[in-house]
């Protein structure tokens, strides 16, 4: 039976596909389109949010000068008094819809309007249906549980450390902040603060690390967890692995190099069997060093279950790393389906299409993978691209960085890798380019999927790659490669190429 909608439904399904700029029109039309565009334009706030928030108030536009000096601003807020009932009724009607909400350190203007917000608004949580907050710790904010505390609520589901990546929180702060959102935020489900890692310099204590994993012990709620190098401790590991419902784990390592002893030993952990029933993602940014990346697979039962593993080492690595590193992630998680590897900003050139690292890959079920390193220009890897082609049938997203393929290796991308649907590559263009009446053309075998393609093109000068532009108007390059694509993908393929910066 047909399902009967009612005008304020059908207002609201037409609202939910309505950009904000036009929501805001919307909300002036009527009481019934006021009702039905409120809750959308105003669930997500920028981080222009204190200024918006700021102007419900009565006569709020006196609360914006922020240009006085830093001693007039601190006496200002000291001597604000908190708002009575009857002049927060705008902001009582407006607050509750507020969903997520963006607070940025960085801003200093920001700043001094959420703190005087907060002076002339003493109810807590300020905004009590929150259930996002991204924010930014920096290193000046000595008290992170003051900073965000007036935002924490049972509503909360999503807390993300977001903008500064190199932002540090001293092991007590950080021990303090777990420990006040596990008792504010029973319900959280996703709490990233893989940038707020630990001073470089600092070692956690064993008092520290004890405290930190008995506060984690209560988000028994938890899906999504990432946090710096600590995360490796085998109290925290214990602590992680028995919750329930954790499904991604993401370890930032901080700027800076380990010194003697620094770097945690997962080996000497004692997990059972049942640890981390649910964990299927693990991320880890090893920018200094690649020993964190590769000791987590020492731990079987960290990683014995996962599918999907995004590991980026911007550190330099040797091939024989590289090698024992994917030999382990074959060995200890066999269920992967989707393996990113980034080592493009590594110093080193690393082999990532080798014959042994194509060898061990090959034994996982992998149907995404994206394999990013430095690249080569002189190397002869037709062999390596070869094997690497016809070694995953099930493959299905495919993204590489740093070889060069041609025309001809898409015959073997769509003969290999029926269920292939999207392509990220190189393409080296040639003089031999093949023309749609070319017998070799006809003879491939075409793909019955289809296919999003995104590519950029280069020519070969001198044994050097540069990149090209594609010819406009009736060029024979772009004849031969939409024919050749045709022929391969008959049921569809979209284009994308990278534009050199001169080109509109």
């Amino acid at each position: 039976m047909a399902q009967v909608f009612e005008v304020p439904e059908v207002l609201c399904l037409i609202c939910e596909q309505v950009q904000w700029s036009e929501l805001v029109q919307l909300l002036t039309v009527s009481r019934l389109f006021f009702d039905c565009a409120v809750p959308l334009v105003w669930s997500s706030l920028p981080g222009s949010a204190p200024t918006i928030l700021m102007k419900l108030l009565p006569d709020g536009g006196r609360y914006l000068n922020t240009s006085l000096s830093s001693t007039l601003v601190a006496s200002q807020i000291d001597n604000l008094n908190p708002l009575d009932i009857q002049a927060l009724v705008r902001f009582n009607r407006y607050a509750p819809y507020v969903k997520q909400l963006v607070r940025y350190y960085q801003n200093k203007q920001s700043n001094v309007i959420w703190d005087r917000l907060l002076k002339l608004i003493d109810a807590r949580p300020i905004l009590p249906n929150l259930q996002v907050l991204k924010v930014s710790l920096g290193a000046t904010i000595r008290d992170p549980v003051a900073y965000i505390s007036a935002y924490l609520s049972p509503h909360i589901v999503e807390i993300a450390h977001v903008r500064d990546a190199y932002s540090f929180i001293e092991p007590q702060s950080l021990c303090n902040l777990v420990s006040c959102i596990a008792q504010k935020c029973p319900r959280i489900r996703s709490l990233r603060l893989t940038n707020a890692a630990t001073h470089m310099y600092i070692v956690m204590k064993p008092a520290h690390t004890s405290e930190l994993a008995n506060s984690l012990s209560q988000l028994r709620n938890l899906r999504v967890f990432g946090l710096g190098r600590v995360v490796l401790d085998p109290k925290v590991l214990k602590a992680l692995g028995a919750l329930p419902y954790l499904e991604s784990l993401t370890l930032n390592e901080a700027p800076g190099n380990w010194g003697p002893g620094e770097v945690p030993k997962p080996t000497g952990t004692s997990l059972s069997h049942n640890s981390f029933p649910a964990l299927r993602h693990i991320g880890i940014n090893a920018r200094f060093r690649p020993e964190p990346a590769i000791r987590a697979w020492d731990v079987t039962a960290l990683v014995g279950r996962l599918t999907s593993v995004s590991v980026r080492i911007d550190t330099p690595l040797t091939q024989v790393q590289a090698n024992g590193f994917i030999r382990a992630v074959c060995h200890s998680s066999p269920f992967v389906t989707a393996l990113c590897l980034d080592c493009t900003d590594s110093p080193s050139y690393v082999m990532l299409l080798s014959l042994d690292i194509i060898a061990h890959l090959a034994k996982l079920p992998l149907q995404r993978l994206w394999l990013s390193g430095k690249e080569s220009y002189f190397t002869d890897t037709h062999r390596d691209k070869e094997q690497f082609v016809v070694s995953f049938p099930r493959m299905e997203y495919l993204r590489i960085k740093g070889y060069y393929f041609t025309l001809k290796d898409l015959g073997s991308f769509a003969k290999h890798m029926p269920r292939l649907q999207q392509l990220s590559v190189r393409f080296e263009i040639d003089t031999s380019c093949p023309t749609i009446g070319q017998p070799s053309l006809l003879a491939l075998a075409p793909s019955s999927s289809q296919l999003y393609l995104h590519f950029r093109i280069f020519r070969s000068v001198e044994g050097r790659r540069y990149m090209a532009a594609l010819p406009r108007g009736n060029s024979q390059d772009v004849e031969a490669i939409a024919a050749w694509l045709y022929a391969l993908w008959p049921n569809g393929v979209i284009c994308e190429t990278d534009r050199r910066p001169d080109e509109k």
